[in-house]
């Protein structure tokens, strides 16, 4: 059912919540270790080694960077990787991931790149504003991911150059490369509020929750194949015939009155299907507006997270958003606010799986002053 007769604090681990005053910050590499073994391989990478002065380009850090030539050729999303020659690195409380790159005059279309960390754990696509100087690019981590165990041991990145079209292609210089948890990391406190326990009885569906795409199956309550993450039942969404919105919300107004303070957005997820394909993404979207107001939803959608290894245990899905586009919607007496969940998946192998979805909430800034919040 939709939890909306308590409130719940989770305050988990102590550095997870504490306010950083300081910055933190673990070095990862500048390219000038006397090893320079670095490469990143794969996918459409031509060619990958680490030079000084490539093109005349002084480094952004040192003397060394590590030089990148991609061409797609015709095809999009090719995976690549780079392992670590100075092995494991701890970033234990970072809660970004850095790095400086230089775009040359000669490059085709995006100037982008997506990081991933194994284990579905995809940090998002960034982008250099323009080619021919250094922007640093930022990959977010969340904050329950800064302080697991597979955080404490990473040997490796996974991602993307430039995979959108198949027409682009360059060289990137890339250089110093680092984890950081920047001053000022809020503390924060979790509210449930769906928790998946009760039917909608005009619909069937879970209540406060519908079909996300026209023609797709809708959702149901669970009948019993796992036990619950929280109450009695959970939501079962279906995956589609590749990239899918499989669920969303009906009034997240009603169900919440705190939108305009949330930072994230987690839930946990449990695959009740084996994945032929070996992966599974959700990612989740945020829309808003006024009834009747003649002007464009405001729309934001945030990073995918895979989670195809999530067979045997639920395994929670943590989404940072930025509610500043909503937040005139929301202050409307006849505003509305939507939320969406995708499904990613092989539309050849995975068809129509089940996922299932529970304990869905949102993380505000932390408060000990609850007079405020709307209790039912």
């Amino acid at each position: 059912m939709i939890r909306q007769t308590a409130w719940i604090l989770v305050f988990g681990l102590a550095m997870a919540t504490m306010v950083s005053a300081q910055e933190q910050r673990v070095n990862i590499t500048s390219f000038e270790e006397e090893d320079f073994t670095w490469q990143w391989t794969g996918g459409n990478i031509q060619y990958s080694g680490v030079e000084e002065n490539p093109g005349g380009v002084a480094a952004a850090d040192g003397n060394y960077v590590l030089v990148v030539v991609y061409d797609n050729r015709g095809s999009t999303w090719q995976y690549t990787n780079m392992s670590f020659p100075i092995g494991s690195v701890d970033l234990t409380g970072m809660r970004e991931i850095r790095m400086s790159v230089f775009f040359t005059e000669q490059c085709q279309g995006n100037l982008s790149m997506r990081l991933d960390l194994a284990s579905g754990n995809i940090l998002g696509m960034a982008y250099a504003p323009s080619k021919g100087q250094w922007h640093e690019l930022v990959f977010p981590i969340d904050r329950k991911l800064s302080e697991s165990d597979f955080i404490k041991s990473i040997n490796w990145f996974g991602g993307f150059f430039a995979p959108e079209t198949g027409t682009n292609s360059g060289e990137v210089y890339i250089d110093n490369i680092y984890g950081i948890r920047p001053a000022g990391t809020p503390e924060v406190e979790e509210v449930l509020i769906y928790g998946f326990n009760e039917a909608d009885p005009g619909t069937g569906e879970p209540a406060g929750w519908t079909v996300g795409a026209e023609g797709h199956i809708p959702p149901e309550l669970g009948t019993g194949d796992v036990t619950p993450k929280e109450g009695n039942n959970y939501m079962v969404m279906w995956t589609g015939p590749g990239y899918v919105w499989s669920v969303q919300t009906t009034n997240a107004l009603a169900a919440f009155n705190r939108w305009p303070d949330v930072k994230e957005v987690l839930f946990d997820v449990y695959v009740g299907d084996p994945i032929a394909s070996g992966w599974l993404q959700s990612r989740i979207d945020i829309t808003s507006n006024i009834t009747g107001s003649g002007v464009d939803d405001a729309y934001t959608s945030t990073r995918e997270i895979g989670y195809a290894d999530a067979t045997s245990n639920w395994k929670e899905l943590l989404y940072e958003v930025d509610m500043t586009p909503h937040l005139a919607n929301i202050a409307d007496p006849n505003g509305w606010l939507r939320i969406r969940i995708s499904t990613n998946n092989d539309a050849n192998n995975d068809l129509d799986k089940r996922v299932f979805v529970d304990n869905f909430r949102v993380a505000v800034a932390k408060s000990t002053d609850v007079t405020d919040w709307m209790c039912y």
